[in-house]
């Protein structure tokens, strides 16, 4: 009560009377004024922070969601190796380069301008890294797409030698938009990763790149679950569909496989024996993916389980400096949450073996050796051996292509599995293509025609790739692509190193400087739920429009299978988004995100140094951000937690929010930024016009040429391939598609009148176009040939046997060692009328070629020939073949 008093005695004092208490009064007056306006700028500061938090989370949750999307989109349409060089791809590679545009105006580009704040607390080296490693980026996909343009000028209709290799130019510029909208990714992402915008809180750099790598278990699962279901419902039913009519499954299936051909054969081995391949062409690439996840959920699980059961996992391990976190910095999560990863493991688990991919399961046994290694061999020591074991191992397996040259003695290749040294026999050919043309090698999406040529002679498979990511690259791109691919893993694992112990080492290791956080996602601020819920949205739209688009082009997923997918994927992304963030804890010295993101990456890459893939997006859109992840730059990293920050860094990227360079330098990083983006949008507009479009409207054109043919409108279809070669002057499909209706309409005149014979001239220009555009590719002049050979079935024209001499003749340069164009070689010989030393000689050496290596596909008795004699009206209806066997028998006599 007297303070009360006292304090109602001063409000009731008047004005001060003397000098000195006028200063008193005047000085406090200020002093309260003062307070009152720093009161006001610090809210107005505290305001616009709020703001900038705001516009940060959204742009994350933006460039999340649409990663997530399109994503998602490349595994449900994973376009393999040939689908990719026919287009399949070039709708994800547009929307890629769209997105990648918008990405850099409004969210890469904020980075970049608030990095110029942070030059000066950054290393040097590793602002010069992060150039170096975008450079080189760039630079191999510039050259790849150099090495396509190079296609335009290869000569494709000479009939004599074979002085060049590759040439076509839609399979090349197909494919290389592939490599562009790779390199855009991968900077994009790094670009942004490395931003404030991605790493402004408290593990919210590390819960970021968590969603992502549950992206891409949740979708390994999703795909581990449809191939559960091909095993075990969807082949089975179909082997037993084939028992009953193999003719009618070959004929949905587009296959053409006479019987006790080695067609035939291949189908049914791979029906039996194959594997489940999901959305995919083939198991092997199915693997990649599964093998990738596998490793993440590895390294994840270990530390759940060390949390969940900690006295008894704390015995395996060794060493203390990352086992002595102090247990309130760590929560112990449920039991259910190390069941449901569990299950999520034998899920993948079970599924890579049904693939039956050696490679798929090496990568994932070496890489967990290396990932449970780390877990078990807890200090900096052990960190530092087993990154350095790591790198040594993965060198090891990208040096392999080199013993294909004897580098290493080739002694002991013979000792191999059957199945690697077929790889061994790939990579040499790979090097005897680049031999011949060093620059560019074969071009991208050439290399299966080169192969022809260039393969040895006991291989008996016509493969699509090497089998192999580096020898992939040059044969795309030569000797340049090659050295730029590895100096690229040279500087990547150089910055790795460096972000792992040469900078972190200096850091000191103090956990009770370290802000505590309940968990990744929800440190963020009141704004993370758009961070925790973009990528499961962005996942949810990217495989709506799957369907939706899927069911305007009649082009469903199997609907059987995710019906029971589509939950367990579900199931297992609520578990990976919610549950574990929850139970996880920033400061956890286990959940080293970059560190998982690099195992993961070292088992894609040893898998494809085995299997294809390198340019399949449903792969290589997983290799781009786990490479994105490893190598890109941040202060979050440190030994006692890996993406958690002291608060001295926490200030600054809080801080670094609400500054912008102003002046000369912002002037220069805006037109960096705006620079960047309108070439990625130039790539985008190119893009369209000169391949997107042509392609897209060719195949509309085709669709509808189907449809007339069907329905016995051959005119009309004729009039519509014409269009679809119009839109495209480079595809091959019109043409012989074209030149296919131009026979039948023949063979229907012949049918009700014999005497039409003669070549017309409509017929040979299309022939001229069909060859034309076939290029140097001896398995689309080997299908002109033997439609030539029908006609000369038919109508015993002499002008029809000659044509097909000439394009057997060309194919048997562009394809030495191919059995069956050999033999094929020998009957029109013998029909021409050739000297019998000739024709015997011909036939010994496709007797030769078939024996060469002990293959049993390569056998004559397992290939189906054309006859070479005129037959007349009961050819018309199918080509009269025989074994090719019986024909060199009958000629050697």
């Amino acid at each position: 009560m007297a303070a009360a008093g006292q304090v109602n005695q001063k409000r009731k004092a008047g004005p001060p009377k003397t000098a000195s208490q006028k200063a008193s009064w005047s000085n406090q007056a200020d002093d309260r004024e003062a307070a009152r306006e720093s009161s006001g700028s610090s809210s107005a500061v505290s305001d616009r922070a709020t703001l900038e938090s705001f516009g940060t989370k959204g742009m994350t949750s933006v460039v999340l969601g649409m990663l997530a999307a399109l994503m998602m989109w490349a595994f449900y349409h994973p376009s393999d190796s040939t689908e990719v060089e026919q287009g399949g791809a070039l709708g994800w590679c547009l929307a890629t380069l769209l997105i990648a545009v918008a990405m850099q105006l409004f969210c890469v580009g904020r980075s970049f301008l608030v990095a110029q704040d942070e030059r000066g607390s950054r290393d040097r080296a590793d602002r010069a890294g992060d150039w170096l490693v975008d450079g080189i980026v760039c630079l191999l996909a510039g050259w790849i797409g150099y090495a396509a343009v190079t296609q335009l000028n290869v000569p494709m209709s000479s009939w004599e030698g074979t002085e060049t290799i590759g040439g076509d130019w839609r399979a090349a510029s197909n494919e290389a938009w592939v490599w562009i909208a790779g390199a855009v990714w991968f900077v994009g992402l790094r670009r942004w990763l490395s931003g404030p915008q991605a790493r402004s809180s408290i593990g919210e750099l590390r819960g970021n790149q968590l969603a992502l790598l549950g992206l891409v278990v949740v979708g390994a699962v999703l795909l581990a679950a449809h191939a559960l279901h091909q095993v075990h419902v969807s082949l089975p039913q179909t082997l037993r569909e084939y028992k009953a009519d193999p003719e009618r499954v070959l004929a949905e299936v587009g296959i053409n496989a006479p019987e006790g051909s080695n067609a035939r054969m291949i189908f049914e081995n791979r029906l039996r024996d194959g594997g489940p391949t999901a959305t995919f062409a083939l198991a092997n690439t199915l693997a990649g993916l599964l093998a990738m996840a596998m490793v993440v959920v590895i390294a994840v699980l270990l530390p759940v389980l060390g949390n969940t059961f900690p006295k008894t996992v704390s015995r395996l391990r060794v060493g203390s400096e990352r086992s002595t976190a102090q247990p309130e910095t760590t929560s112990r999560p449920p039991i259910a949450v190390a069941i449901g990863l569990l299950l999520v493991a034998a899920i993948l688990c079970l599924a890579l073996k049904d693939t039956q991919s050696r490679a798929g399961v090496l990568s994932v046994l070496i890489v967990g050796g290396c990932v449970l290694l780390d877990f078990a061999w807890s200090s900096a020591r052990g960190r530092r051996c087993v990154t350095a074991l790591s790198l040594a191992i993965s060198a090891v397996f990208v040096a392999m292509p080199l013993a294909a040259r004897g580098w290493f003695g080739t002694g002991w290749i013979s000792a191999l599995p059957e199945s690697v040294r077929y790889r061994f026999q790939y990579w040499e050919a790979t090097w005897r293509m680049v031999e011949f043309s060093p620059w560019t090698g074969a071009g991208p999406g050439n290399y299966q025609q080169a192969y022809h040529r260039f393969r040895l002679p006991e291989s008996h498979e016509i493969i699509a790739d090497p089998h192999h990511f580096v020898c992939e690259t040059l044969g795309a791109g030569g000797f340049p692509a090659g050295l730029l691919l590895v100096g690229l893993l040279a500087v990547g694992a150089w910055l790795f190193w460096r972000a792992e112990h040469g900078t972190n080492e200096s850091m000191p290791v103090d956990l009770s400087a370290e802000p505590k956080a309940s968990g990744p996602l929800r440190a963020a601020g009141s704004h993370a739920g758009f961070v925790r819920w973009s990528v499961p949205v962005g996942a949810g739209i990217g495989g709506l429009a799957v369907w939706i688009l899927g069911i305007r082009n009649h082009d469903l997923p199997d609907f059987d299978a995710h019906l029971i997918a589509i939950p367990i994927a579900c199931a297992a992304g609520w578990l990976w988004w919610f549950r574990l963030p929850d139970e996880s804890s920033a400061t956890d010295p286990g959940w080293d995100v970059r560190r998982i993101a690099a195992f993961a990456l070292m088992a894609g890459c040893m898998h494809l140094s085995f299997s294809g893939g390198w340019t399949v997006p449903g792969i290589a859109v997983v290799l781009w951000t786990l490479a994105a992840m490893v190598t890109s730059s941040g202060h979050s990293f440190s030994l006692s937690g890996p993406f958690s920050m002291s608060r001295a860094e926490d200030s600054l990227a809080n801080d670094s929010r609400l500054r912008v360079p102003d002046g000369r330098t912002g002037f220069r990083v805006r037109w960096r930024v705006v620079g960047s983006a309108m070439v990625v949008g130039l790539a985008a507009v190119t893009m369209w016009m000169v391949s997107y479009q042509p392609v897209t409207d060719s195949r509309r054109w085709m669709a509808e040429a189907q449809i007339q043919i069907r329905r016995g409108n051959l005119v009309g279809g004729e009039k519509l391939c014409q269009r679809a070669m119009e839109a495209d002057r480079h595809a091959f499909d019109p043409a012989i598609f074209r030149l296919h209706v131009i026979e039948q309409a023949w063979l229907q005149r012949f049918a009700a009148n014999p005497s039409s014979v003669g070549m017309s001239p409509r017929f040979e220009e299309a022939l001229e176009n069909a060859i034309q555009r076939a290029g140097n590719d001896p398995s689309r002049l080997q299908a002109i040939g033997e439609l030539v050979l029908h006609r000369y079935q038919v109508g015993g024209e002499a002008e029809a046997l000659a044509q097909a001499k000439m394009i057997y003749d060309r194919c048997q340069r562009l394809s030495p060692w191919h059995q069956a164009i050999a033999a094929q070689r020998a009957l029109i010989a013998e029909a021409e009328g050739a000297p019998e030393e000739t024709v015997r000689e011909l036939a010994e050496k496709a007797i030769e070629l078939a024996e060469t290596g002990g293959v049993v596909t390569r056998q004559l008795s397992l290939q189906w020939i054309l006859v070479v004699r005129p037959i007349g009206r009961s050819a018309i209806q199918q080509p009269v073949r025989q074994s090719a066997q019986v024909a060199m028998d009958a000629l050697r006599l």
